[in-house]
């Protein structure tokens, strides 16, 4: 899940300049004390990458460099090191409830999880997902306790999460044919489709603004640049790729024909 890779990055982060007790006592990244210099290796133990580490032991051996100017190495990449560390701590979403309450669908995971996870969503997406009343709460809480305590077969390390929930969905009861999942596997697939930025967005917005310039500035959302960029989107082949057919070619000269018509020019003024 994302919120185990957030954390899983900013350790891997501090492991290249704090020392390995520090990360064995302290698990939440907001509470790695990476600042305090008591904790740092020392310079020659950083870990900058192994082709850099060689080729500064072979400059500093052949005198093309002095051990000071090592030192101010060691120096410039622990500086680095701490202010990457300060900026994911400022960027990345580790507060963020929703990633947290995700967790539950990492089937790996499932025991160390409630109900109250999968109602956080419930709540924050009630127009989408309408188990509001105690009887739905508590088939969702029955349906949780299932999905904690049924057999699994042995998992690999990286398993498909996708797949997983597609086939809880499919899941029936036996006597009565109901989905044996029906609330939980919903919840789920909403959780899974949540996009993970709003780069969706910006595209469509940078194609506005590729098609409506200055000097097609009179193209309306609702008229014909919403049918070109409806066009562009449903198609999946690059639009230079594509070729018209010949009844289109003469149906569009067709069309600018009469358009340029002096008649026609002369009622629509």
């Amino acid at each position: 899940m994302d919120f185990e890779k957030i954390i899983t990055f900013i350790r891997k982060l501090c492991s290249k300049f704090l020392l390995p007790t520090v990360l064995q006592t302290h698990f939440k990244p907001q509470d790695i004390p990476y600042v305090d210099k008591e904790n740092h290796l020392p310079g020659y133990k950083l870990n900058v990458g192994f082709i850099t580490r060689m080729r500064l032991n072979h400059l500093l051996d052949a005198g093309d460099i002095t051990a000071q100017k090592v030192e101010l190495f060691h120096t410039a990449s622990l500086n680095f090191f701490v202010k990457a560390v300060e900026y994911a701590l400022q960027r990345l979403p580790l507060s963020e409830p929703l990633l947290k309450h995700a967790r539950f669908l990492d089937v790996r995971q499932r025991a160390e999880y409630g109900v109250e996870d999968a109602l956080y969503f419930v709540d924050r997406y009630a127009h989408l997902l309408p188990y509001h009343s105690p009887q739905d709460h508590d088939s969702l809480g029955e349906e949780f306790l299932d999905y904690q305590t049924m057999p699994v077969p042995i998992l690999e390390a990286d398993p498909d999460i996708e797949g997983f929930w597609a086939n809880m969905a499919s899941l029936k009861h036996k006597v009565t044919g109901v989905g044996r999942f029906d609330r939980l596997s919903t919840v789920a697939k909403l959780v899974l489709v949540l996009p993970h930025s709003n780069a969706d967005a910006e595209r469509v917005f940078s194609v506005v603004g590729l098609n409506k310039t200055k000097t097609r500035n009179s193209l309306s959302l609702e008229g014909t640049l919403s049918s070109l960029m409806t066009i562009k989107m449903a198609d999946l082949e690059p639009c230079f790729k594509w070729e018209p057919t010949q009844s289109m070619l003469e149906t569009a000269k067709s069309a600018t024909s009469s358009y340029n018509r002096p008649d026609h020019s002369q009622s629509t003024i």
